[in-house]
């Protein structure tokens, strides 16, 4: 979930060196409202989930240890936003802003069923559960992944898509609380980093004289 411009990275370098009180204010304004996504996704994360109640037994869950239990806590302190830029994909871009869903736990919560609607294909238990195929359902329950996805469906919220994106990236927490805001939040950031860059321009040209 992030916001990227073409020649940004370059832009809000300029204004951090040479204009930083611009810089800072255009930060407040996306740090506002990138906030309020994060505010509205932590009122999405559910203190229990009622139809997984192992879920939140540690060490419990299909018997699988490295299965992060849920903690409404732990998932709720891992819904943040950053504004750092990433390092440069294999494309070249970079991620200026971004809304984060950090938890193991949350990002379960967040995406599962977005490959598979009915959950992982089931092989049933074996032996190498723990080590094995991690694609596949190990539960003695064959419908336990169904199971697990429409408890997330019924008691966060069904998958919510931003946008024209991938079909695959969509979410019942974090990217629900984008969806809520109809382009919104994006069309603040970006009309935040507009407004600076005007400002820097005006403030540049009246520095070398340029500026009637």
């Amino acid at each position: 979930m992030a916001v990227a411009l073409e020649g940004g990275l370059e832009t809000l370098k300029a204004l951090r060196k040479f204009t930083p009180d611009l810089y800072a204010e255009m930060n407040k304004e996306i740090r506002s409202a990138m906030q309020e996504v994060v505010t509205d996704a932590k009122t999405r994360v559910p203190t229990t989930i009622s139809g997984l109640r192992q879920w939140g037994e540690p060490n419990k869950f299909l018997g699988q240890q490295n299965f992060p239990k849920y903690s409404a806590s732990v998932v709720k302190r891992g819904l943040q936003y950053t504004t750092r830029s990433s390092r440069p994909n294999r494309s070249g871009f970079v991620v200026l802003y971004a809304l984060l869903n950090k938890t193991a736990a949350g990002a379960i919560a967040e995406t599962a069923g977005t490959k598979n609607p009915q959950g992982q294909p089931w092989v049933g238990p074996k032996e190498d559960r723990l080590y094995g195929n991690r694609k596949q359902s190990h539960s003695a329950n064959p419908r336990a992944g169904e199971h697990f996805i429409r408890s997330l469906n019924q008691e966060i919220g069904s998958l919510q898509r931003v946008g024209s994106i991938a079909k695959n990236k969509r979410g019942r927490i974090m990217y629900a609380a984008l969806a809520a805001q109809q382009g919104k939040t994006q069309d603040r950031v970006l009309n935040a980093i507009k407004t600076a860059v005007e400002k820097y321009k005006v403030t540049t040209s009246k520095s070398y004289g340029l500026a009637a």
